[in-house]
């Protein structure tokens, strides 16, 4: 495996520098070796575990796709149940930004060795409530927060200064704000809706700090991915027949120069979708038990599916494949599915934690 590879290979170097001299005739003394990269080159899968149980956990399976490594973040830091809902990730330069849900905290990480950095909140509500999903741009980190679940009105994406891991300020949202993405020096905030449903892209400018404008979507915008020309695509799930009050998806094209609208596919009424996902010139999204794949020059939703028989709590493309979570009960231990989009096979499942809800690569250091 590569780190016993790097640790015998440290070894050597130690005792091939222990051996030379120095121009006093001492021993040369070697810098302290750095931490192994036990983390680089390989999958992420963030565990949400179940709420109110402590069992949130990382799992990691290298490129190759060898053995599962399970609770990386535990077995590193020495701890045993660490947090409550493990939501996402975020990451800058080296560090991995761990979005904790219920334990209304973030643990920053060494994102190679996972070895604990600081934890941003985690006590006073006055720093974070319910934090869900972070980006980073200007060298500072934005969490979109519900807040109160029982205020609409509290709702917040938090500002977090990425060199003392503080919260700075909070910007004000509407309902729900969920999934972030950064482009240049706009934020763009999915108000789902938290527990209600809500159907707005808001725009926060990273230099100010505000919002500085919104846009309309369909209901419960899931999911936002940027296609090669800088477009971004807006996934709506739109609302669910429990609610009464059904309405379909919706799938929206947004020039990000003009900050407008541009194009929008519906559903049927009764179609859900979710987990956009966006490689070469393709997006991919879940609806239902199946997958769909259409060009984005496409005018009008594909009609026959790609996969069908599965069922994703994520999902992502990444170089050919298409790697799903399924959670499985959600109380046992879900796997993660990788396939070959290429004929649309199974390549291996692997077992990873209880509720697996996203799904991130980890490249060599310094890539």
């Amino acid at each position: 495996m590569r780190l016993k590879q790097l640790i015998l290979t440290t070894a050597a170097a130690v005792f091939l520098l222990a051996s030379c001299s120095n121009d006093d005739g001492g021993p040369l003394v070697p810098d302290p070796s750095p931490e192994p990269l036990a983390f680089e080159n390989g999958i992420i899968v963030v565990n949400e575990g179940g709420i109110t149980s402590g069992n949130a956990s990382i799992s990691f399976i290298p490129d190759d796709l060898s053995a599962v490594q399970h609770s990386i973040f535990g077995s590193a830091n020495g701890v045993d149940a660490w947090g409550d809902t493990a939501q996402s990730m975020a990451f800058h330069g080296n560090l991995g930004f761990i979005v904790v849900n219920y334990s209304r905290k973030i643990e920053v990480v060494n994102r190679y060795t996972f070895t604990s950095v600081a934890t941003i909140g985690g006590g006073d509500e006055s720093e974070l409530m319910s934090p869900r999903y972070m980006a980073v741009a200007d060298g500072k980190g934005y969490v979109s927060d519900w807040g109160d679940p029982s205020d609409p009105e509290d709702d917040f994406v938090a500002v977090i200064d990425l060199e003392n891991y503080a919260v700075t300020t909070k910007i004000p949202v509407g309902e729900g704000p969920e999934r972030l993405l950064a482009k240049d020096n706009i934020i763009y905030v999915a108000l789902e809706g938290g527990y209600n449903f809500n159907n707005g892209i808001a725009m926060i400018d990273s230099d100010s700090d505000t919002v500085t404008g919104s846009l309309s979507v369909g209901e419960g915008p899931n999911s936002l991915q940027l296609d090669a020309d800088g477009n971004l695509w807006v996934l709506s799930g739109g609302k669910p027949a429990y609610t009464e009050d059904e309405t379909a998806g919706q799938l929206n094209k947004i020039d990000t120069d003009s900050r407008t609208v541009t194009e929008s596919l519906s559903f049927f009424p009764t179609e859900h979708p979710g987990h956009l996902s966006y490689e070469d010139g393709r997006l991919y999204y879940t609806l239902g038990a199946s997958v769909f794949m259409m060009d984005v020059s496409d005018v009008e939703l594909p009609e026959e599916p790609e996969m069908t028989g599965v069922f994703f709590y994520d999902m992502t493309v990444k170089e050919g494949k298409l790697y799903g979570a399924d959670a499985k009960d959600f109380a046992s231990n879900g796997s993660l599915e990788i396939y070959d989009l290429s004929d649309n096979s199974l390549i291996t499942s692997k077992e990873v934690g209880v509720n697996p809800g996203a799904i991130y690569f980890n490249a060599a250091a310094g890539e």
